[in-house]
């Protein structure tokens, strides 16, 4: 049986079986005209796929009970393709194509997320710029306010006066007239006051008073008292005691922060734990914050000179230089 085909083989067992072709093709469920093929070598059919055929071939040998390794030994119009041929084509210009496509993505999401950052950094930028130029009218406006309170005085000063030809004519007469020479002493005496009371008065308002004439030999005696010097005495231990008996004691702060703008305006920023923001404008003179309640405060005073800050009844001292504070209460120790 070794020289015998395919077909040969199939049929000469099946007429071992006393078998017909009618009977074979009611049992395995094959076409006559199929097996007739087979059994004539024919294993290419017309309008049946290779791989259908083999199928057949498979039924009929198990059927026969003949070996399977027989189902292999022919061909069914099957193409076979060499293992060279199996490889996969690598595709070059695809895989450059996906590697400038990942190249044209990264620089799309870089240039977007640049774009991000630099329109937030300019609308920091605008924001700070604005807070400045804020701060800055602030202090400009409080500087004007305290220069436009503040007083000038202008000491008085010492003359030198040199009796004139009628008054020594006068000083003349006086020596010559004892009768009017006891008047001296209480008109120089008034003369003082009136020295005194006009320098204790401000430089800048004119005060018209009318003296009452008095004759020629006391004027002449006033000229005499003015050229010598004077000595007065101004009890100054007194009038500070008296003073601070008459001020009124502090009031106790109670709150923890506490923020006073004292005159003018000022910007203030208050934040409190984590950030929060509490207080954030430019408030005026007079008005009063108070705050309670958070572990600490971060403050930004725009003037400095406006503004008096008292934390936990204690009165934080500002360094007034013509810049922005900023500080964290509690202060670090």
């Amino acid at each position: 049986m070794e020289n015998l085909s395919l077909g040969q083989q199939l049929k000469q067992a099946r007429e071992a079986l006393n078998l017909t072709i009618e009977e074979v093709a009611k049992q395995t469920q094959l076409k006559q005209a199929h097996i007739d093929s087979l059994e004539n070598d024919i294993f290419i059919l017309p309008n049946v796929a290779p791989a259908f055929v083999r199928g057949y071939v498979r039924n009929y040998v198990r059927f026969l009970r003949l070996p399977e390794e027989l189902i292999g030994s022919v061909n069914y119009g099957e193409v076979k393709i060499p293992p060279v041929a199996k490889k996969p084509m690598i595709n070059h210009h695809s895989r450059s194509h996906g590697k400038v496509l990942k190249t044209l993505t990264v620089l799309v999401l870089l240039a977007a997320f640049g774009m991000t950052g630099l329109w937030w950094w300019q609308e920091h930028q605008k924001d700070q710029q604005n807070r400045e130029q804020l701060v800055a009218q602030t202090t400009s406006s409080s500087t004007q306010a305290t220069a436009d309170n503040s007083v000038a005085i202008n000491l008085p000063t010492a003359t030198e006066t040199t009796p004139s030809e009628s008054q020594t004519n006068a000083i003349a007469a006086v020596q010559t007239n004892p009768e009017v020479a006891p008047v001296a002493p209480v008109e120089a005496e008034l003369a003082v006051q009136q020295a005194v009371e006009n320098s204790s008065e401000p430089a800048n308002s004119e005060v018209k008073t009318e003296q009452p004439q008095l004759p020629v030999a006391n004027e002449a005696v006033n000229v005499l008292m003015q050229n010598q010097p004077t000595e007065i005495a101004v009890p100054l231990e007194g009038a500070n005691e008296t003073a601070a008996e008459s001020a009124p004691a502090p009031a106790v702060i109670e709150d923890e922060l506490r923020i006073e703008v004292t005159q003018a305006t000022s910007w203030l920023t208050v934040r409190g734990a984590k950030g929060k923001r509490l207080a954030e404008k430019t408030y005026n003179a007079g008005e009063v914050l108070n705050f309670n309640g958070n572990e600490q405060y971060r403050l930004t005073i725009g003037a400095p000179a406006n503004v008096k800050l008292y934390y936990k009844g204690k009165e934080i001292p500002l360094k007034v230089d013509g810049r922005v504070v900023r500080l964290r209460l509690p202060l670090a120790q």
